[in-house]
């Protein structure tokens, strides 16, 4: 396999967490361990999404989305299944159906509610998103759900159009409800800023770190 610079983006970090490779294949399941100048700031647990950011040595960036399934945390080693790759420079110049993997935080809370659960947000299209979150919520269910960014929160109406189990979390299908077309519209640029200022963060921290496997 190419040697490749690799970082994770995980939903509970600021920025992206310096890896180094341990084995496997980047396209389907590998082993990470993370850089000694992290120990001990991943945090993550299985079932978590996250993206995955590698670059070769012409400088070109991939990002896919993948999750963590296997810990050893005394090792600071993580097991990832990767999911569809996904190129976010060709994949912008998709069409709104387009699903785009994420790791972010989120709140979620019935829409006639008060009570707010915790969510992370597996991915994101602007017609909906699939999300984990220990609420026990319905299909059917009107709910509100918000999204953290790193300089915003963005609110969305929404139902829950499919509920199953993840590594024994509560995993929900969520469709957006878009009021009127501009409700759409700015869905959509929302879903396309986060995209790009992703890929940007991933391409600047892999290019500041300029690691050598």
């Amino acid at each position: 396999m190419q040697k490749t610079n690799l970082v994770l983006r995980h939903y509970n970090k600021l920025k992206p967490i310096n890896c180094t490779f341990i084995s496997g294949d980047t396209n389907k399941i590998f082993t990470v361990k993370i850089s000694d100048s992290e120990n001990h700031v991943a945090e993550m647990i299985k079932g978590d999404p996250v993206l995955i950011g590698m670059m070769d040595e012409r400088e070109n960036l991939t990002v896919n989305g993948g999750s963590v399934v296997g810990v050893n945390p005394k090792e600071e080693q993580y097991i990832i299944c990767s999911n569809n790759v996904i190129n976010i420079a060709k994949e912008l110049e998709k069409r709104q159906y387009e699903r785009f993997p994420t790791s972010l935080l989120g709140e979620v809370k019935l829409l006639e509610s008060n009570k707010r659960e915790s969510a992370c947000i597996k991915d994101f299209s602007y017609s909906g998103m699939c999300i984990y979150s220990p609420g026990d919520f319905e299909i059917d269910d009107l709910i509100e759900i918000n999204v953290f960014l790193s300089n915003s929160v963005s609110k969305y109406d929404a139902t829950v159009i499919r509920k199953s189990k993840n590594f024994g979390r509560n995993e929900y299908g969520i469709q957006i409800i878009h009021r009127d077309k501009n409700s759409m519209y700015s869905t959509e640029a929302q879903l396309t800023n986060m995209v790009q200022a992703e890929k940007e963060l991933i391409y600047r921290h892999l290019i500041n770190a300029r690691y050598k496997f």
